[in-house]
């Protein structure tokens, strides 16, 4: 990580010391995907109720990435403005809300995937340096 990120980072922490941490989301979201394990509501689990997340499981690993593919549809739907015609729709809170569902759906695929909150934040952290680096040599 760059020192550039690392003083990133920290500018950001102090200045949010009561932000929602990516590890709390995280375990927010494996509270309720466990939830919904135990109660039936994914067909591959309806007789099982010892599985607990995460775990890695394909079949629903896959069927996450295709509700991503859907909410980014929404988010493309609540702003049009991409189009180079007809681009006057803009809701705000709408994007906003749609981008929320897309993040839910990319820690359950995290989740499905067999990856923790740590897993997932650390491998950001490092995509967010490596970036950086790249930027740094443009």
């Amino acid at each position: 990580m760059t020192n550039a990120v690392k003083k990133m980072i920290n500018a950001i922490t102090s200045q949010q010391t009561n932000a929602i941490t990516l590890q709390q989301l995280f375990n927010t979201q494996l509270m309720t995907q466990d939830k919904l394990i135990h109660k039936g509501v994914y067909d591959r689990y309806k007789d099982e109720h010892t599985v607990t997340v995460p775990a890695d499981d394909v079949g629903l690993a896959s069927y996450h990435i295709q509700q991503l593919m859907s909410e980014i549809g929404e988010v493309l739907d609540a702003d049009k403005r991409w189009k180079s015609h007809r681009n006057n729709k803009y809701d705000k809170n709408a994007k906003l809300e749609e981008l929320a569902d897309c993040f839910v759906v990319l820690m359950n695929i995290a989740m499905f995937s067999g990856f923790d909150g740590n897993d997932l934040a650390n491998a950001i952290q490092q995509k967010l340096g490596v970036v950086s680096d790249r930027i740094e040599t443009l």
